[in-house]
């Protein structure tokens, strides 16, 4: 019981921020799964449920009822399926490398939150991803005044972000299941050093690829657009635009997971290689990493570069 207390209290806290707080809040909800994966990997699959029991109870009189509903099935999958990677009788009979193990914790967390968008949907009748128009509007006017430009430029973000909603859950599943791996195998390995419950180790960053079919179906994308009506079939363009964005954000990871990876063979100091990734970030130089992505996915780029040891 003095393991599981701390383990409901830090669940309620990120709970907490993600409700109250408008910044950090997101990455305390984000990490909401990490605490019941920690406890189940260090206590067991009983200790980890009889946490999560209280935590759901917790949150259920404490913060709201729909709150614990999202945690029961917006978070917990993801811990259940971290926690199972994570056994060593599962690691020595699948053998899964760190990027099936973490693309598994992605799949469960988008084919969750997925049933929770819809359960959602089904008994309120709303969205709970996006805000309400007319409250956004109202807060708006308050800030900035009765613009009509400004409205009616928030009219059209509001329209449009809906549509968005398969490829913006995708990434922020993606996000959140290497944002909980991260930080799960890193407090197991400073803290529980012991344990036998570990998740396979991700590979370096700078060795970080994708498939080729990526660029295949971004290219099959762009393609099929030249010949589609927008006025006609709207909902096909829309499907056309997740799927550009989902590539696109993967190609650049891809180019920058290169530009690791040639930093990592010049041996570059630090120093350079903080300022050279503080204006990677800058928007100007994404389009570029996307190109680098796309190459790298081509032709194996990083595999054909030959870096001299220097002695």
């Amino acid at each position: 019981m003095r393991k599981i207390i701390p383990c409901v209290l830090i669940t309620l806290a990120l709970m907490s921020a993600g409700s109250f707080l408008p910044l950090t809040g997101f990455f305390g909800m984000m990490l909401c799964p990490l605490p019941l994966c920690i406890i189940g990997c260090v206590e067991g699959r009983k200790v980890m449920s009889v946490a999560e029991l209280m935590i759901e109870a917790t949150l259920f009189f404490i913060i709201s009822p729909s709150t614990a509903v999202y945690f029961m099935i917006g978070c917990a999958p993801v811990s259940a399926m971290m926690y199972m990677l994570s056994r060593e009788d599962i690691r020595n009979t699948k053998n899964f490398t760190g990027g099936e193990s973490l693309l598994l914790c992605a799949g469960v967390s988008v084919i969750f939150k997925t049933i929770l968008l819809g359960a959602f949907w089904f008994f309120t009748g709303k969205n709970i991803l996006f805000p309400d128009t007319a409250q956004m509007a109202a807060v708006m006017t308050e800030m900035y005044g009765d613009q009509p430009e400004l409205q009616a430029a928030l009219g059209q973000v509001l329209r449009i972000l809906p549509h968005m909603l398969p490829s913006m859950l995708m990434i922020y599943a993606g996000i959140e299941a290497l944002l909980n791996y991260s930080v799960c195998r890193a407090v197991m390995k400073r803290f529980f050093a012991d344990c036998k419950n570990v998740l396979p180790e991700l590979p370096a960053f700078s060795m970080w690829k994708f498939p080729v079919s990526i660029l295949i179906v971004s290219i099959g994308g762009i393609i099929l657009g030249w010949f589609i009506d927008a006025e006609e079939w709207q909902e096909g363009v829309m499907f056309l635009f997740n799927l550009q964005l989902v590539a696109n954000i993967l190609m650049f990871i891809q180019g920058l997971s290169l530009a690791f990876r040639i930093m990592e063979g010049f041996k570059l100091r630090r120093g350079v290689k903080a300022l050279i990734c503080f204006v990677l970030m800058i928007p100007f130089f994404w389009a570029w990493l996307i190109v680098m992505g796309m190459c790298e996915m081509s032709f194996n780029i990083r595999d054909r570069i030959k870096f001299k040891e220097k002695k």
